[in-house]
């Protein structure tokens, strides 16, 4: 970095080379020689088996990069663990729309061969969202049987999402899926598949506007599926 450039990170950490059996409790345990962690997770597979990565979230940004100046590098069950900020961050995105900062360009990967989404509720894992896929396929028309959710928080899974919408009474669901980008993180959004039209409508006006762990929802028709 030059001199007088300034580095803006906000207060999530990204942290990778996690051994398989590290949980969120031992990262957030950690973490916490370096400052108060408010939020802390471990992302997990379909299969319940970890990725070998996580976030954690400070209470400060000066703690965020305490973290990243101390842990990287550091060891946490047998492996030296690799901590940098989270380039997904709310508050990093916030600022720079605000300041005009254009986001450092990423380098081009390969495109994913495709991968088939999950049956009864299970998770789309890493494969593109309903919307953009139905997209790239040219035409489509909506069946009004799926919704879209967006304002999730970014641990949920497409369990966490089924049991909401169930929990509201709404038990006739197809399936549920969790958006996720080509790094493996959610992209906060979902969608959920109810067995008809009446149901979606219905999940809508109870969900949409709602808050969740300090986040509103928006609940709207899919219109790509």
């Amino acid at each position: 970095m030059a001199e007088g450039d300034v580095m803006h990170v906000g207060r999530r950490v990204y942290v990778s080379n996690l051994a398989w059996r590290t949980s969120w409790q031992d990262l957030k345990d950690w973490c916490r020689e370096v400052g108060e962690v408010v939020y802390a997770n471990v992302i997990k597979d379909d299969t319940g088996r970890s990725k070998g990565w996580g976030i954690v979230e400070f209470a400060t940004p000066e703690e965020a990069v305490q973290a990243i100046n101390t842990l990287n590098g550091t060891e946490l069950g047998g492996r030296t663990i690799l901590v940098r900020e989270d380039r997904e961050d709310r508050d990093v995105k916030q600022y720079n729309e605000q300041n005009g900062v254009e986001p450092a360009p990423r380098a081009p990967r390969a495109p994913r061969a495709p991968r088939g989404g999950g049956g009864g509720g299970r998770g789309r894992g890493r494969g593109p969202p309903p919307a953009a896929a139905a997209a790239e396929g040219g035409e489509s028309q909506s069946s009004g049987t799926q919704v879209v959710v967006h304002g999730l928080p970014w641990s949920y899974t497409w369990k966490e999402l089924k049991d909401l919408i169930a929990g509201a009474n709404f038990t006739n669901i197809e399936r549920a899926d969790i958006a996720y980008g080509r790094d493996g993180r959610s992209r906060g959004y979902g969608t959920v598949k109810f067995q008809d039209e009446e149901t979606a409508q219905a999940a809508i006006e109870h969900f949409n506007g709602s808050d969740l762990e300090g986040r509103t929802l928006q609940v709207k028709i899919d219109q790509y599926a």
